[in-house]
């Protein structure tokens, strides 16, 4: 991809999708076919990476791979201080030249690591060249698995990271909630979902293992999934 590395590279920022790679874009594609070095994520929890099976299943990508071990700690200091590293690590490739691509599942935009990185990377080299490519998010893939509309009309859809204990959870009537991540908090949100509400539990969305509930007995009783969340519908309240 790279033609003059006398320059500083390119970074691009792309979003994977949820899992099944026929999902990424085609403008996704073209850039990891031409990259001259692509980064994804692995979590120091965990000795695969998603995002790595994806590319892999890619034709024609043949740049070097680095996978990215990024803390997952409640500790802000230390997130801040591997994202800074990483960021030293990609701008170190980007002043020889090379075109950098970090690859994320689904959005790049949205609670992504990129965005940390991003910040990172334009602190290290001012007028840094960007582009970044979306990616298909995972709640507008559990309402295709799902095929059902999460949101119509003029109601609100919310989107709620909830690894967290769910003490603050508001579900407010004529919206949709989408519940991100909730391997940690799943069965404590359930028991403050409202009665007659709709819900929907999603985990390892468009792969092979993939996993749909709408039953809550069922859902409580499955093991944590990290890639996971929890949908809840509630309409508005019918007149008097």
């Amino acid at each position: 991809m790279s033609e003059n590395k006398s320059a500083v590279g390119k970074f691009y920022g792309v979003g994977l999708g949820p899992g099944d790679p026929d999902l990424i874009t085609v403008k996704t594609l073209k850039i990891l076919q031409n990259a001259d070095r692509i980064f994804t994520v692995g979590s120091r929890q965990t000795s695969g990476s998603l995002s790595q099976s994806i590319i892999a299943a890619l034709p024609g990508v043949t740049a070097p791979l680095d996978i990215l071990r990024f803390a997952m700690s409640k500790d802000r200091l230390e997130r801040q201080t591997v994202n800074a590293g990483h960021a030293k690590s990609i701008a170190g490739y980007l002043r020889r030249g090379e075109n950098c691509v970090f690859a994320c599942i689904g959005d790049p935009m949205t609670y992504g690591t990129c965005s940390y990185l991003l910040r990172n990377l334009r602190a290290e080299l001012p007028g840094l060249a960007v582009e970044i490519v979306p990616g298909v998010n995972s709640w507008s893939a559990l309402a295709a698995q799902l095929q059902e509309p999460l949101v119509e009309d003029c109601e609100i859809l919310r989107i709620v990271p909830s690894f967290e204990s769910p003490e603050t959870l508001e579900l407010p009537a004529d919206s949709t909630t989408v519940l991100l991540k909730s391997y940690r908090s799943r069965n404590e949100l359930l028991q403050k979902i409202p009665t007659g509400a709709k819900i929907a539990y999603g985990e390892n969305l468009t792969l092979k293992h993939q996993l749909l509930s709408r039953n809550p007995d069922e859902i409580a009783a499955l093991p944590d999934a990290y890639l996971s969340m929890l949908a809840v519908w509630r309409k508005a309240e019918e007149p008097s």
